[in-house]
């Protein structure tokens, strides 16, 4: 029984070490788990996802979590992490523009209008982790709202959609992906000249198992065909 037991944490063991570990921002990571699955098919490699805000993931690759690629949801962090040498220099590259919405399940043609009149809290993402909530933020801000409203802030941009997709929250900003991936309606997609483009980038991470299976799995992100599929998905 030892023996049995032993060798199913050493299987278990070898199966986790041999997948690739991908550290994603909450927004991409349906778009992801559906990218990965096709993966798998044509290549049988295992892509082991973990997500949350980019702040918390930069956080924890900072103290060195076992990752081999990081997905951010933004630009900057991906370069802080590529700049202290904990991502392979030059291999940081844009996979997703993402697209920012305010949603207002309670009116049907939600318009900016319907942003400009509305009263109550908001949910935002924080702005301080998130990348989204920090474009909700300079929305509100463009708009001279920012100091108008209330907020309830969720510690990335899929718990922020829960907030108002169970009713504690009216309305809020979330991730256009997260809309469309939930067949979602009455929203708003704001402008972009509203809030700094929202440039989801990744990065090699230095310490990867195998870099040469995780530069193929970023080869295949790459690929005309991945990248229709993320348009599709609610990104630019």
């Amino acid at each position: 029984m030892r023996f049995l037991i032993s060798l199913v944490t050493l299987l278990t063991t070898f199966s986790v070490d041999a997948a690739i570990k991908v550290a994603v921002a909450s927004n991409f990571k349906h778009t992801l788990s559906e990218i990965a699955k096709l993966y798998k098919q044509q290549t049988g490699e295992v892509i082991l996802i973990s997500s949350a805000s980019t702040g918390t993931l930069y956080n924890q690759i900072k103290h060195g979590a076992p990752f081999d690629l990081f997905l951010s949801a933004d630009s900057a962090r991906a370069k802080l992490i590529e700049d202290a040498k904990q991502g392979e220099d030059g291999s940081r590259f844009t996979y997703a523009q993402g697209k920012l919405a305010f949603w207002c399940p309670e009116h049907a043609d939600a318009s900016q209008k319907t942003l400009l009149n509305y009263n109550g809290r908001l949910a935002i993402a924080n702005p301080k982790l998130a990348p989204y909530g920090l474009a909700a933020k300079q929305t509100l801000a463009h708009l001279d709202l920012w100091d108008k409203f209330s907020y309830i802030q969720g510690a990335n941009v899929s718990q922020t959609y829960q907030f108002i997709d169970s009713g504690n929250v009216d309305a809020g900003f979330v991730a256009y992906s997260l809309l469309l991936q939930n067949n979602a309606s009455s929203y708003y997609l704001i402008p972009g000249e509203l809030y700094q483009p929202i440039l989801q980038q990744g990065v090699l991470l230095t310490n990867a198992t195998d870099k040469t299976k995780v530069q193929a799995f970023i080869n295949y992100l790459k690929s005309d065909t991945v990248k229709a599929l993320i348009r599709d998905k609610g990104y630019l």
